[in-house]
């Protein structure tokens, strides 16, 4: 029996990339500020309130990377819209990581709490709105691609790495959390998700150990060098290994084994991968002076001025302390664009209608 459903699961990973997409016409994503192109900035500006309904947030290159993010640049080279719920800041659940931000006078609103009731809210409104008022005007199974990219904040700093969790949640209980947003956007006529898994943070400025580059007490962080950095370093290294080995093997058994998505298909995303080979091989992938350690914009702690770097922006990996830089970004959006048509090598596909 084992032997016959590890066959059943090899025939289900496609070779050739997304089964049962014609083309990417609406691309929806949902994440963190890896993945925001400015709706934490809306409620920043409105005094913590949400978009309304129906509010398309434009897209915007005042982000996290210093530019634009990824799904700029995948809904460019897809002809696609895109319709982004991330949030700068967000967790997976508020009920396991709740992180308060006094400029909206609340929690980053969570993916689980916040973006799926939001994406579920407009769904229901373009139901209801006729004429060409509809947020969406052809959300179809086949036309349309989900993606999820959240853990940065949920392993980071403000969460499990310091046990920052609420009492009695696990990093189980976060990886429950992805199926159930699968679950929250299946139940909304989704069928194609792709899950980016999680970046080698311990390679960032921010969680590297001073000996390896990385920085000592900083607006992120004001006290890191109270702790042990090498510590912090391999625990960060744990913590994200373990989450992309529990994607690796959870995301074809919840599909696969459990059924718990039929007639679906799910993507794993190793971001982890590609951001290694450019750590590994920067000259390959950044404009000189390529540089993979260090970052563009520096704010000197505890005061000074924030200032650009003197080298370009496209030659490093990382904008700031945390978050991958325009030119990572449009890597990324590269692979991600590969990887729809199964021309990546950072793509593993599960598809439970084969």
């Amino acid at each position: 029996m084992l032997q016959l459903t590890l066959l059943t699961l090899a025939t289900a990973v496609s070779a050739s990339g997304i089964p049962g997409i014609s083309s990417i016409e609406n691309l929806i994503t949902f994440g963190d500020s890896y993945t925001d192109e400015g709706r934490l900035q809306w409620f920043v500006d409105h005094d913590g309130s949400a978009p309304p309904v129906g509010t398309l947030i434009p897209t915007s290159n005042r982000t996290a990377s210093g530019g634009y993010t990824w799904p700029h640049f995948a809904s460019q080279r897809l002809n696609s819209t895109t319709y982004n719920y991330a949030v700068s800041g967000a967790v997976c659940s508020n009920e396991l990581i709740n992180r308060y931000l006094a400029s909206i006078n609340a929690a980053y609103p969570s993916v689980i709490d916040y973006e799926i009731p939001a994406f579920l809210a407009d769904v229901e409104n373009s139901s209801s709105t006729t004429g060409g008022d509809a947020l969406y005007p052809n959300r179809q199974a086949d036309n349309t691609l989900y993606t999820l990219w959240i853990g940065t904040n949920d392993l980071g700093g403000g969460g499990y790495l310091m046990d920052k969790q609420l009492a009695g949640t696990t990093i189980s209980d976060y990886i429950d959390c992805i199926w159930n947003v699968f679950d929250g956007l299946y139940g909304a006529g989704a069928r194609h998700f792709v899950l980016f898994n999680q970046a080698p943070l311990d390679k960032s400025p921010l969680y590297a150990a001073q000996e390896h580059g990385g920085i000592g007490n900083s607006n992120y962080w004001a006290n890191k060098t109270a702790y042990n950095t090498t510590e912090i370093e391999q625990k960060m290294l744990e913590y994200t290994t373990t989450v992309n080995t529990i994607y690796a093997y959870g995301a074809p058994f919840q599909l696969l084994i459990q059924s718990r998505w039929p007639g679906s298909s799910v993507t794993i995303f190793d971001v982890h991968r590609l951001l290694s080979d450019i750590i590994a091989d920067p000259t390959a992938y950044l404009d000189a002076p390529a540089n993979a350690t260090g970052y563009y914009y520096h704010c000197p702690y505890p005061t000074g001025a924030c200032t650009d770097s003197e080298y370009p922006l496209s030659s490093f990996l990382w904008y700031d302390q945390l978050h991958p830089s325009e030119k990572a970004d449009e890597i990324i959006a590269d692979e991600f664009v590969n990887l729809l048509s199964g021309d990546s090598p950072y793509g593993i596909y599960y598809d439970s209608s084969a």
